[in-house]
């Protein structure tokens, strides 16, 4: 039997959830980081891929993995709004980099570098959605999972779930937004929460999908 709940740190784990989710036809991965999210992966086996994230370590990855299935690979920081740049706070653990500072106590390595990026909606880099068929997006971006959903309001229409690790403790990164703000958000672009997949000291994977008429 697979563990779920772990007394001695209080976390859930449950991505044996991922089963109820529906059939799609493309998978987006927002924030890829370095080893990818594997569980989604084999879920959706036929499914075509778009891996979406800003550093190296991602671009390779993909590269990998296309080697096994049809990946779409871009190399982009997504946002609310098309043009503005942001600086990205990159740590030595790559995948914990973010737009945002980092508090002391979620705070791993120090910084290793500060890049200068461009951000994009989303909806500008998935430019023709009709021909995705039935999406399924899954966004980890440390702290910005909110400007995402922003910038993606069209690509949402298409979407049959939504998958965000979002922050439940808002000090882990320094103003970010709430979880009340994610889940609002969520209800106006008619989704509602279906599954928690995950629950850690900071941070809850939280799966939503399209609200039943």
């Amino acid at each position: 039997m697979i563990k779920k709940f772990y007394e001695e740190t209080g976390m859930y784990i449950d991505w044996q959830q991922l089963a109820r989710l529906p059939e799609i036809d493309t998978l987006i991965d927002i924030g890829v980081g370095v080893h990818g999210t594997e569980d989604l992966y084999n879920r959706f086996k036929n499914a075509k891929l778009i891996l979406i994230d800003p550093i190296d370590e991602a671009k390779e990855y993909a590269h990998k993995l296309s080697k096994k299935r049809e990946v779409n690979f871009f190399q982009n920081a997504l946002g609310r709004k098309d043009g503005i740049e942001k600086e990205m706070k990159l740590q030595k653990d790559k995948g914990f980099s973010s737009f945002l500072e980092i508090s002391e106590i979620n705070m791993k390595d120090d910084y290793v570098e500060k890049r200068k990026l461009i951000i994009k909606r989303l909806d500008t880099i998935i430019d023709k959605k009709e021909e995705l068929g039935k999406i399924g997006i899954k966004i980890d971006t440390e702290g910005f999972e909110l400007d995402v959903i922003l910038g993606a309001t069209e690509t949402l229409k298409h979407s049959k779930f939504v998958i965000a690790e979002v922050r439940h403790n808002h000090e882990s990164l320094k103003e970010v937004y709430k979880l009340q703000e994610f889940m609002d958000l969520m209800s106006k672009n008619n989704f509602s929460l279906s599954m928690i997949l995950t629950a850690k000291p900071f941070i809850a994977d939280l799966c939503f999908q399209p609200k039943t008429t």
